[in-house]
């Protein structure tokens, strides 16, 4: 990781199980330098797993590096694209979390941004009576509302605002 006085964006996504998760990482972080800030992307982590043998230690490891890295971000942007389901990676949806209780601020971006409901309109849903979130939101209100109910349609819409809030403060 370079150091410099760049503020640091975490970029939040299950952008990591793409084929080409490097080269798409290194995309996102010229992005990023666009507009001021030095992205920091989970794959940037350099450490050696293969003297853990057992998943769950692997886990554990990448967890406590994903974490260091949202530690030493001023900011993150979150991908909450749906992810193997109608809704985003329940991954990205911890370090959004975790960003925004260190008051971090944050911007999301999705690749659908149809209303929830819509979304879960053509599933076959159990008639166990619960109800539907509603409330115009791309996903649920506690994912959303963090970044003031703004969801960009691409990770640079999302970088040039997040970039706004952060260089002017």
């Amino acid at each position: 990781m370079i150091l410099n006085n760049k503020p640091k964006v975490y970029l939040a996504g299950p952008d990591i199980f793409l084929p080409n998760p490097i080269e798409h990482g290194e995309k996102l972080k010229k992005i990023c330098t666009k507009y001021g800030l030095q992205g920091l992307y989970p794959l940037d982590n350099q450490f050696d797993l293969s003297d853990l043998k057992r998943g769950p230690d692997k886990a554990i490891k990448i967890y406590q590096a994903d974490i260091e890295l949202i530690n030493a971000s001023d900011c993150l942007v979150a991908n909450l694209s749906p992810f193997r389901g109608v809704s985003a990676d329940p991954g990205t949806c911890f370090e959004l979390g975790y960003a925004v209780a260190q008051n971090k601020p944050v911007a999301i971006y999705s690749n659908d941004t149809r209303e929830y409901k819509h979304k879960l309109k053509n599933l076959h849903l159990s008639e166990d009576d619960w109800s539907i979130e509603d409330m115009g939101l791309t996903d649920n209100l506690m994912l959303i509302a963090p970044a003031q109910n703004v969801v960009h349609d691409t990770f640079e819409a999302a970088i040039a605002d997040l970039s706004k809030m952060i260089l002017l403060k």
